[in-house]
């Protein structure tokens, strides 16, 4: 089967206040594309469909007229994220046809959709986005006798999932006992460790335990790795499309097919296309073209007006200007030539030999950071002072993926 994974379409966000509206119909647009050419038999939403339990009419209708253009094209199987309300994306989920399957409630988690033929069909596992506090309880393993009460599971998203994939793996002996030989794919919402956050992401950290480990998807939760043939694991929650290391099958992560934060600034953005037909699975990625790009900038007031990068006018933008004082009708004049503009700071600089001349959309925080030391200190940071700062934005990567 052809097989389609996308997550995190957060319908209903806005960026620093711009209406994605029109962002959102571009990437439809590709998707419906894709499905066509590709000849598509499958669609996987691995969760964050919309950007809030209680998404805006009009994020609604958009998405309610994408969903039955799509589900004409392939079957679709949607699960539910930390951003999306379960109870009420799942409220007719057992009304709907086979056509469109929206699995939210963790009582299902073992439960195969069974798609294509028995000959060449596979087999999905949905694991929704499991908040610890909720499903520590629902999904704790059964006691070792009738008269125990079962315990419930530790308040971590390791343990949640590792509880949701002993299910999924219970199932799996089951039918390969039974002779099913149909490749397995599973459907993740969770932060797993290895992953790269980006400023977008809700924090969804429960007790100072939020990352799970791939190896976890190797054992199906799990002592030792078990072979019943996962090909593929289909995760949702972070925005940046990426490999997961540590297992023996694919993980990846589709990534947001739009940009929701200007951390995500020259990141491209795709979709993943596989077939369970070959063995192993190859991921390949479909690049989604940007309705907008989003953009960092930063230089000197004369600089950013003369010399705008090519893509900035029609970008939206983050401007930072570094002239020592700050220019006057700063904000009006950049907006002439950069008109999406949505964020215009003034940081200054004590000497402006020492900051860059040129205007620029690939700098990482830390660069800047270092740069402003060296600017306001006089001198480049040393080895010692380097390590400190770098120390800290890995902290502030950390508790923002957390």
């Amino acid at each position: 089967m052809r097989i389609l994974h996308t997550s995190d379409w957060h319908i209903g966000r806005t960026l620093h206040g711009a209406d994605l509206a029109r962002s959102v119909d571009a990437f439809f647009a590709q998707l419906l594309e894709a499905v066509e050419e590709r000849a598509v038999d499958l669609v996987l939403i691995s969760g964050d469909l919309f950007d809030r339990a209680v998404p805006p009419v009009e994020a609604i209708s958009q998405t309610n007229a994408l969903l039955e253009r799509l589900t004409g094209r392939a079957r679709v199987i949607i699960t539910s994220g930390n951003h999306d309300g379960p109870a009420r994306l799942g409220l007719f989920a057992k009304l709907l046809s086979d056509r469109l399957v929206v699995v939210t409630d963790p009582e299902t988690i073992g439960t195969a959709v069974e798609c294509g033929d028995p000959d060449d069909g596979c087999l999905v596992y949905p694991i929704p986005y499991l908040e610890p506090d909720l499903v520590r309880h629902v999904l704790a393993d059964p006691p070792s006798s009738e008269s125990e009460r079962p315990d419930p599971l530790p308040r971590s998203h390791e343990a949640v999932v590792s509880a949701a994939l002993r299910r999924v793996r219970c199932d799996l002996v089951r039918r390969r006992g039974l002779g099913d030989a149909r490749p397995a794919v599973l459907m993740v919402h969770a932060f797993l460790t290895g992953g790269t956050a980006s400023d977008s992401e809700r924090d969804i950290e429960v007790g100072g335990a939020c990352a799970v480990p791939a190896a976890v998807f190797d054992a199906l939760g799990g002592e030792e790795p078990v072979d019943l043939g996962v090909v593929y694991v289909a995760a949702g929650h972070l925005h940046r499309p990426q490999e997961i290391r540590g297992a023996s099958m694919p993980i990846r992560f589709s990534g947001s097919p739009i940009a929701y934060s200007f951390s995500e600034a020259g990141a491209d953005k795709s979709m993943v296309l596989i077939d369970t037909g070959s063995a192993p699975v190859t991921p390949e990625l479909i690049t989604l073209r940007a309705h907008r790009p989003v953009v960092r900038l930063q230089g000197f007031m004369d600089d950013l007006l003369a010399s705008p990068d090519p893509q900035a006018p029609r970008a939206y933008c983050s401007i930072s200007v570094l002239d020592a004082a700050r220019p006057e009708n700063m904000i009006a004049r950049l907006r002439e030539v950069y008109p999406h503009a949505l964020v215009i700071q003034h940081l200054g600089s004590a000497d402006p030999q020492s900051a860059p001349r040129a205007a620029r959309s690939d700098r990482e925080p830390s660069e800047v950071a270092s740069e402003f030391f060296a600017t306001v200190g006089g001198r480049a940071l040393n080895d010692e002072e380097a390590a400190v700062l770098d120390g800290m934005w890995a902290r502030i990567r950390i508790g923002r993926t957390k």
